[in-house]
């Protein structure tokens, strides 16, 4: 998962180990990741990975001094320790991703499109989100689950077939 992301092989596996450690901290109960006795929540374990990586390419850059220096390649350029990218997988990912929006742009009320944004595309907890909005725990917890159903009933299966590599399948 963390080299379909574009983490580089140097490491990836510290950032599995990252994951790892959010998990551990963030869900208390291990039943909350896992779709039944049997079988992880591949997407909420890869959507933690990618996280993790988007922040720490936020903070990398931020607070990385430019100077002239850095548009010459002296050394050996940042890029050239990434993997080739794989053009199939990532026009494959684009298009789950459009697919996804496509869905949540369709959802009749603005208050269920605004929710899964604020929940799902940054770090603020269920805690956080309810005290500023003065929404219910409950009612946010209840939210999020209802539409990780809709997303998960309609493309699951292009989700496994993204993370098995059958890209001709989505």
């Amino acid at each position: 998962m963390g080299l379909s992301i574009g983490i580089p092989n140097t490491i990836v596996e510290d950032f599995v180990h990252e994951t790892y450690l959010r998990l551990n901290k963030y869900v208390g109960n291990p039943e909350k990741i896992m779709y039944n006795e049997t079988e992880v929540n591949r997407f909420y374990v890869y959507m933690t990975l990618k996280n993790l990586w988007t922040d720490y390419c936020k903070e990398r850059s931020r607070y990385q001094r430019r100077d002239i220096t850095d548009y010459y390649e002296f050394e050996t350029p940042d890029w050239a320790i990434y993997e080739e990218v794989d053009f199939e997988k990532q026009k494959a990912e684009e298009y789950i991703i459009a697919k996804i929006d496509t869905e949540i742009e369709s959802w009749e009320h603005w208050y269920d499109k605004k929710l899964f944004r604020l929940y799902y595309n940054t770090d603020i907890s269920m805690r956080k989100l309810a005290s500023e909005t003065k929404i219910s725990v409950t009612s946010i917890f209840n939210s999020c689950k209802n539409y990780k159903e809709i997303l998960k009933s309609k493309f699951g299966e292009d989700f496994e077939d993204y993370l098995n590599g059958d890209f001709d399948k989505i």
